[in-house]
């Protein structure tokens, strides 16, 4: 045999031998070999992103109007709950603003003009309020009963 024959024979015989996932290491890094000195390998472009859509606060939180600070008071028995969840929704169900009481039981969320439900949860329980919200609206106080449990609204 030649000897480009022979070389091309041991060249099948090891790649024969040759696990598949080699073999794909080896074809890539043969086909970069194979490019001229004045080509560089392209480089593979990135997809384009859409531009980030700026936040609109009306759009994102509903907020109607100037919007003015509503402050709600979460009470259990008389007393202030701390760490309460406040959130408040606009007439149609979306959302119109949160908070978390303080220590004092209070929390602010500012909201326009309109008509809100506003619903509070702390301690086990919760409490829902519907009000019509306008510029003399002063502080709302909310108080929490404890859940009604489906199981005991069955038995007679």
């Amino acid at each position: 045999m030649r000897s480009a024959h022979r070389k091309r024979f041991v060249l099948l015989c090891t790649l024969a031998a040759m696990p598949v996932c080699c073999l794909a290491w080896a074809q890539g890094s043969s086909a970069q070999g194979s490019q001229t000195a004045g080509q560089a390998a392209s480089p593979q472009a990135a997809p384009k992103k859409k531009p980030a859509k700026p936040i609109d606060p009306d759009e994102v939180a509903g907020v109607r109007g100037s919007g003015s600070p509503l402050t709600v008071r979460v009470l259990v028995k008389g007393k202030t709950v701390e760490n309460a969840r406040v959130v408040v929704k606009n007439a149609n169900g979306t959302l119109a603003g949160s908070c978390f009481t303080s220590s004092t039981g209070d929390c602010k969320v500012d909201v326009g003009p309109d008509d809100y439900e506003i619903d509070a949860t702390g301690n086990g329980r919760t409490g829902t309020l519907k009000l019509h919200v306008s510029a003399d609206t002063g502080i709302v106080s909310i108080k929490l009963l404890k859940k009604k449990i489906a199981a005991a609204a069955a038995q007679p």
